[in-house]
């Protein structure tokens, strides 16, 4: 079979003395060349396990006949960035890690890929690269795995509505405290239904990591077999000639918003799907969000719109779970072909066949419900589709005069009464004002507070979690205000909160065109964002078109906040968060 790798016997007569240093012999350069890329490091639970998970892959990779070449881009914490400009680089990291893989894989002419990461950037970036490298290579992706609950279902999300709470004087410094010292008890990806967590599922519902791999517990064997079988894998598509172009299909990216709007997945996952079909050449469009989602059952209970972890689900049965609920209702394409060379149908049956199944429902009776009465089930977890927790999906795409081409809002996450909303908008250009408004009680109940110059092409599209945790650990809030901006939110947000205003202030969207006391209406019944009067007049919509239309001639744009770096050429290039906010052309938007 034809290599890639044979271009380095005919091109590059140094590979055997380059190569020997490491102890690679003529006999290993003369297998298949396969990349083994991870994103080990020592910035967050999430990456500090990785290189066990290396040694386990590069095995499985040798035993079936290949030869592992161990590389690492380390990700970064979205957590840590939290509240300062740090916030403004994970997003673009993705763009960066990408490439360095594309790199790596073109540079070294490799045969194959094994890339493996366990969160909010790493993977979606593991997931860029595949698709750019489409034609060339077969990829596998081993997702991380699931850390485990802290001490009374502590999670790393209640730590954000800690910190509004204690800053809103409702919490002790010292109860605060026990939070953060216990809410991540080992290695893996944070407990909850965020970026990290969804990005697992959604890498196993593309079909480009082995079944049960996504949340599996990260401090158990089973991650290590992820890891281990994904090196047979690798080498299966790489004698078959199946290469990333025959997994990743329209088919597969159906399958992957279903099982996203079906498990509830952070709404960063509408940043990240429609990059990486961009990456793919495949045609999206991000309103299948909820197109589908009007089809779809919110099936899972997972925090933080649920009670449940993430290890839990998997112990539920995960995404095989989800998929083996969903088989019948004609929203999966059960033929999309997947890493193992076979279908996500004739996966379903392989792993009906282990007991797989009825190990996790072993494991899910070690641990009490919340209220604590009595053993946990898997309904507990995951319900069914006569009982779901609700009958349809979790994340919908808003549009309207504020946001033309979408806004994303997680409604499952948010009190219902929020739903439908009027208010007055009160404009922020930071978070960091708006974040000292709500924790200093300055907004009045009903309002909506309106944070721009946040959005890719601004600064970076920072998260705006704290405020948004703020809002939720206020009671007198978590019903009764709204905020809306053109940045994005953490996969552990919950309440009434909007984010991804597309175009954004940066680009001249009507965001940067809101004035306080504009009168600005929520509709999640007729998906609309729109502002509906001026100085707390309603007007007509033409009323108001005119008026937005004289406010943008008059409309000086911020000055870029970066131009130079890393963040110089990002938000450059940055196209819509409604496309995916990848790097586009010169122009691109």
């Amino acid at each position: 079979m034809e290599r890639r790798s044979d271009l380095l016997k005919a091109c590059s007569p140094q590979v055997p003395s380059l190569y020997a240093p490491g102890g690679f012999t003529r006999d290993d350069l003369s297998k298949p060349h396969i990349l083994l890329h991870s994103t080990q490091g020592e910035a967050h639970p999430g990456s500090y396990h990785l290189g066990k998970l290396v040694e386990q892959a590069r095995l499985g990779i040798s035993i079936a006949g290949g030869t592992a070449f161990k590389y690492t881009t380390s990700d970064v914490c979205d957590g840590i960035a939290q509240g300062h400009d740090g916030m403004n680089y994970p997003l673009a990291s993705r763009e960066f890690i990408a490439s360095m893989i594309e790199i790596y894989a073109n540079t070294h002419a490799v045969d194959g890929a094994v890339l493996i990461s366990s969160c909010d950037k790493g993977l979606p970036a593991c997931l860029v690269a595949a698709a750019r490298l489409k034609d060339a290579l077969p990829v596998v992706i081993v997702p991380g795995g699931s850390n485990e609950p802290g001490p009374c279902y502590l999670m790393e999300g209640d730590v954000g509505k800690g910190h509004g709470q204690v800053q809103a004087g409702m919490m002790k410094p010292e109860e605060f405290s026990f939070i953060q010292d216990h809410t991540l008890p080992c290695d893996g990806a944070c407990q909850f239904m965020g970026t990290a967590s969804t990005m697992q599922v959604m890498t196993e519902a593309l079909g480009l990591a082995p079944p049960t791999a996504a949340l599996s517990p990260a401090t158990m064997r089973y991650v290590l077999n992820n890891a281990r079988n994904a090196g047979h894998m690798v080498m299966n598509l790489f004698n078959k000639g199946i290469k990333i172009k025959d997994i990743l299909t329209e088919g597969s990216l159906r399958n992957a918003v279903v099982i996203h709007q079906a498990t509830g997945g952070s709404t960063n996952g509408l940043l990240h799907l429609p990059a990486i079909a961009h990456a793919a050449g495949l045609t999206f469009d991000v309103t299948m969000f909820d197109e589908l989602g009007q089809q779809t059952p919110y099936l899972t209970n997972i925090h933080t719109a649920g009670q449940y972890a993430s290890r839990q689900f998997w112990f539920a049965g995960g995404v095989q779970r989800i998929i083996q609920i969903l088989a019948g209702s004609g929203l999966l394409d059960m033929d999309a072909l997947t890493v193992t060379g076979k279908t996500v149908r004739e996966n379903l049956a392989d792993v009906e066949k282990t007991d797989f199944f009825h190990m996790g429902e072993g494991y899910l009776g070690n641990y009490a419900t919340v209220d604590g009465t009595r053993r946990l089930q898997r309904t507990d977890v995951v319900r069914t589709p006569d009982d779901p927790k609700s009958k349809k999906g979790s994340v919908s795409v808003l549009k309207g005069n504020l946001a033309p081409d979408g806004s994303v809002f997680k409604y499952s996450a948010c009190d219902p009464a929020m739903y439908e909303h009027v208010g007055r908008a009160v404009v922020f250009e930071s978070e960091e004002d708006c974040f000292a408004a709500v924790t200093g009680l300055k907004l009045e109940p009903g309002d909506v507070a309106i944070v721009r110059n946040e959005g890719p092409r601004s600064c970076g599209m920072p998260e705006l979690f704290l405020t948004s945790s703020a809002i939720v650990a206020i009671e007198k809030y978590r019903a009764s205000i709204a905020l809306v901006t053109d940045g994005r939110f953490s996969g552990a947000t919950a309440g009434p909160v909007i984010g991804h205003v597309s175009p954004e202030g940066a680009s001249g969207g009507p965001i940067a065109l809101v004035q306080n006391g504009d009168i600005v209406e929520i509709s999640l019944k007729k998906r609309g964002l729109n502002i509906i009067g001026v100085a707390g007049e309603r007007k007509t919509p033409e009323e108001i078109d005119t008026i937005l239309a004289e406010r943008k001639s008059k409309y000086v744009p911020k000055p870029p906040k970066y131009t130079g770096g890393i963040l110089g050429a990002y938000t450059q290039l940055a196209v819509s968060a409604a496309k995916g906010a990848y790097m586009g052309r010169i122009g691109e938007v």
